[in-house]
């Protein structure tokens, strides 16, 4: 039998890059398994299970000039990463793309 629930997922938004990368390194050495790594347009997210099964997202957004152009295009923007190893830990402060005015 399927489980059904009214939680998608739970987000929790930490309030800058600093505080958000220090969430995957101690999650990895704890051994948690990352379901997704995921640069979003206007946030940059990791996905993992809580003992529950439900799936948690921990993110950070970034400058309002990154996304605040167009918005629909910085929520369309997906880039996978990678979810094990030292890559899943990398995080680019630098090059996201700016959601211009059309």
């Amino acid at each position: 039998m399927a489980r059904v629930s009214a939680i998608a997922h739970i987000a929790i938004a930490f309030p800058d890059r600093e505080t958000w990368l220090r969430q995957p390194t101690y999650l990895q050495a704890q051994g948690v398994k990352f379901d997704r790594r995921v640069e979003h347009g206007p946030t940059h997210s990791l996905y993992i299970r809580d003992p529950n099964g439900y799936s948690v997202e921990l993110s950070y957004e970034l400058p309002r000039e990154v996304r605040q152009g167009d918005i629909e295009a910085a929520i369309n923007h997906y880039v996978a990463l990678p979810t094990e190893g030292p890559e899943a830990l990398e995080d680019s402060a630098e090059g996201h793309p700016v959601f211009a005015v059309r």
